[in-house]
């Protein structure tokens, strides 16, 4: 009898410390998952990342932040803050407006606790040490804050949300695909054009940044003579056009980027107008000057992949 009991009190014994042992490795795992991280970023700083930062700031990364489920802490704007990028007003709303050179006064007052940057020169308003002084901050690389998956897949990376970015890129290339295979079908090989008309002066956007990649590299589209013909080194993501050029525009259709209307009504009065094919066979879409058109960007790319399929193939 006193063997079997001494057997039940060594098993409980071991049961009771086996559990201890099991608390202690779960707590010990949760101590190291909730520790900050240090990285380097994409111009060699060391940056001690927080754990669940929850006040970010990413200003002209918004686009990559909110693809992510991240809703930064202020959003960039130009012109005393009173234009944003409307095209995540969806994301966006109710979030205060910051300028775009970041001023210090303002970063301190939003009380970040991480803040992206899109290249060194996105600093305009200190050196490097003021504004990581405030709260950690990581730069990209000005080649990665050039590339909308780059910058989404390390900012994922950054924040530990790599299957977010990884899926929201899967799902991109299966729209494009979509899409794609849905033009071709509809209108083959025609010739496409996105000018922007703004300030009494038109501009044509460039075949491989912002909607001229998701028209011409990612839909593989084929570009009217204007953008074909751009030198490789343009360099802008839209280029200056004269109205002589727009005269020989062999696109057969023309999304028009409004942005000022009374520039667009101006180039429909011209005798050149009509010549245009895209007029002649009434393929002419004018899109927002404030719509995704004009950005780069998971949302803004989607955005414009469903403007394109809404226009052309009309569902």
């Amino acid at each position: 009898m006193k063997s079997r009991n001494l057997v039940t009190a060594c098993m409980a014994t071991a049961l009771l410390l086996g559990a201890c042992q099991s608390e202690n490795d779960n707590n010990s795992d949760a101590g190291s998952a909730s520790e900050p991280k240090t990285v380097t970023d994409g111009v060699g700083n060391e940056v001690t990342i927080p754990n669940k930062p929850e006040r970010i700031i990413g200003s002209y990364l918004e686009d990559p932040l909110v693809t992510l489920g991240v809703t930064p802490v202020v959003q960039w704007s130009v012109a005393s803050r009173e234009s944003t990028q409307v095209y995540l007003e969806e994301y966006l709303e109710g979030i205060d407006p910051i300028d775009s050179v970041l001023p210090l006064e303002a970063v301190m007052d939003a009380e970040p606790d991480l803040i992206f940057a899109p290249g060194e020169t996105s600093l305009q308003s200190g050196d490097y040490e003021q504004y990581n002084s405030i709260a950690p901050t990581y730069v990209l690389d000005q080649e990665t804050a050039d590339d909308w998956r780059a910058a989404l897949t390390e900012i994922g990376e950054v924040l530990g949300l790599e299957d977010k970015a990884a899926e929201a890129l899967a799902t991109y290339d299966d729209r494009v695909a979509e899409v794609k295979e849905a033009l071709n079908d509809k209108i083959g090989d025609s010739k496409v054009a996105a000018v922007w008309v703004i300030g009494g002066d038109y501009y044509v956007v460039a075949p491989d940044v912002a909607s001229g990649a998701v028209l011409f590299e990612d839909l593989e589209l084929e570009p009217a003579n204007a953008i074909a013909n751009l030198p490789e080194d343009a360099g802008a993501h839209w280029n200056p056009i004269s109205l002589e050029a727009l005269a020989e525009l062999d696109a057969d259709y023309l999304f028009l980027v409004d942005g000022d209307p009374d520039t667009i009504k101006s180039l429909k009065s011209e005798a050149i107008w009509s010549g245009i094919p895209a007029v002649e066979q009434g393929n002419v879409f004018e899109v927002s000057g404030k719509s995704s058109w004009l950005y780069n960007g998971y949302q803004a790319n989607m955005q414009t992949i469903d403007s394109v399929y809404e226009h052309i193939i009309g569902e």
